[in-house]
């Protein structure tokens, strides 16, 4: 089991987990980086500049991105590698951001953990690996 602290800078304290960063394909090493768990999110978001400093590489222009306040915007995939703990996954797609600068786990990772959010406790646990 691999547990995370909730982090106390969001308010209320929000489930994160540390992530590393990779080339796809090969051993995920860029980080740590701290990236909010997001549940709601049918996938994963990462900050160009991070996309960029691990050697991502752009997929496909997707057609669009339609953010929580309803707003679309066309964005890029890209295929990089993520290791959370000692997981790793050689070659998701996520959606590069332009605009932000705040990492969110979304479903398209999230879906491959046995994970528990321990409200409560201010603690995120994966369990397993699926």
């Amino acid at each position: 089991m691999t547990t995370f602290l909730y982090d106390a800078e969001y308010f209320p304290a929000a489930p994160v987990l540390e992530i590393s960063l990779g080339k796809p394909g090969a051993q995920a090493s860029m980080g740590p980086l701290i990236a909010i768990v997001d549940t709601g999110a049918d996938t994963t978001i990462i900050p160009m500049e991070q996309l960029i400093h691990s050697n991502a590489q752009k997929v496909e222009q997707a057609a669009t991105l339609r953010s929580q306040w309803g707003e679309r915007r066309v964005v890029s995939l890209y295929a990089v590698a993520i290791g959370i703990g000692p997981y790793q996954f050689p070659a998701v797609q996520v959606v590069g951001d332009e605009r932000g600068n705040e990492l969110v786990i979304g479903r398209n990772v999230l879906n491959r953990l046995r994970l528990l959010l321990d409200g409560p406790a201010g603690l995120t646990e994966i369990l397993e690996k699926i």
